[in-house]
């Protein structure tokens, strides 16, 4: 930039200062001041002047030192200009209100947003900056979502001031008692609500944490196993996994194959469930069986709704196509690469042969099966590419 100065004069550098962009522009039009430039720069060069500007420009061509005078020297003197990052609520209509935003976004945006992956972007960056409130740790009691309040925005009961926890023995359930709830327009005072409402920021994050974390489980063979597979307070399943390999108990290994997902649960109960290693073994079995039970719904609606989404149709199922066409592109593969008969393939698949195979030969169910797993694969990888990877 001195260099430059120098170069141009002293008014070059409170001109760009000042003008910035404009200023290089309205000089890039002008040839006298190219020409002007590249002679001047040649003559300092000749001199032994200039060194940083000579280093940059060593080995360039006429043409190239004249371009650089033209408006290379932009890139040089000038700061990247970057777009300004905008946040969601600097548009209209909140115009820099963060809070009228959450109200909006918490009552439900869906509306203004045609662009679902924008909108979900929103909506985690939300759960980010609030996070996982869970429970209160010097309580052990999980927080709950304000009731009857006006606001469309949740936020937790606090652990003091007007809001005062209650833990029902029998359940364990906590409610929140809330003393300064909306006026009676009848008496004239505040009333007392009950909230047992979990925060809905937290069910959001469990919900995405356990599609990420959760995998159907056998909870029938589950509940026979775990008090012989439960872990000891301070454990894992992954610990009594490993402990069963250096054994050899490969019946264990068969079993906690899933380890992970176990754990995740086993987590979820240790967190929510102060004392949770201290119950009985059958009590602890049993509560992680369940929790495995409520995981296998909460993924199988999941799947069900994502199903449909993709292509159910009113009043009715989504088709169970995944099955039906792992089973006919397993054909084709048995047919193309390792060249079995129909026979053999319907052997595979434990089909009974057709009443008249004997004298016609001919395995039509297989023979059909190979024909649509074949047309898969060709409309994913096309004809020739389907042959290619077939061949390889």
């Amino acid at each position: 930039m001195e260099e430059l100065k120098e170069l141009f004069g002293p008014a070059f550098g409170p001109a760009l200062e000042a003008h910035g962009r404009s200023f290089a522009e309205r000089l890039r039009e002008d040839e006298g001041f190219v020409a002007e430039a590249c002679e001047l720069f040649e003559e300092g060069e000749r001199r032994g002047e200039f060194p940083v500007l000579s280093e940059l420009l060593a080995g360039a061509s006429p043409e190239e030192r004249e371009e650089f005078f033209r408006s290379g020297w932009v890139r040089e003197v000038l700061p990247t200009r970057r777009p300004v990052a905008r946040e969601p609520w600097d548009h209209a209509p909140w115009y820099g209100n963060v809070e009228a935003y959450r109200e909006d976004l918490y009552a439900g945006m869906a509306l203004g947003h045609p662009d679902l992956r924008a909108f979900a972007q929103e909506w985690l960056d939300e759960l980010a900056r609030v996070g996982y409130y869970g429970m209160e740790e010097a309580l052990g009691l999980l927080l709950k979502q304000q009731a009857d309040d006006l606001s469309a925005m949740p936020g937790p009961l606090p652990v003091y001031g007007e809001a005062f926890p209650v833990r029902f023995e029998d359940t364990e359930q906590t409610v929140w008692i809330r003393l300064d709830g909306p006026r009676s327009t009848e008496r004239g005072y505040r009333e007392i609500v009950v909230s047992d409402e979990p925060l809905r920021t937290d069910t959001a994050i469990l919900a995405a944490l356990t599609s990420l974390e959760g995998r159907r489980l056998d909870v029938g063979r589950l509940r026979e196993r775990l008090p012989e597979l439960m872990p000891f307070p301070g454990e894992s399943f992954f610990d009594r996994w490993k402990a069963a390999l250096g054994e050899g108990r490969e019946q264990i290994l068969r079993d906690l194959r899933h380890h992970r997902a176990l754990d995740y649960v086993l987590a979820l109960l240790r967190y929510h469930r102060p004392g949770f290693d201290d119950l009985p073994v059958e009590e602890r079995a049993g509560l992680v069986a369940d929790a495995c039970a409520h995981v296998n719904g909460f993924l199988e609606t999941l799947r069900k709704l994502a199903t449909f989404l993709e292509h159910g149709r009113p009043g009715r199922r989504g088709p169970t196509a995944t099955r039906v066409t792992a089973r006919d592109v397993t054909a084709a593969v048995l047919k193309d690469v390792d060249g079995l008969t129909y026979r053999e393939i319907g052997d595979k698949f434990g089909l009974l042969l057709p009443v008249d195979f004997g004298h016609k030969g001919d395995h039509a169910t297989v023979r059909k099966m190979v024909i649509r797993g074949r047309k898969v694969l060709e409309q994913a990888l096309g004809a020739e590419g389907w042959r290619a990877h077939a061949e390889a």
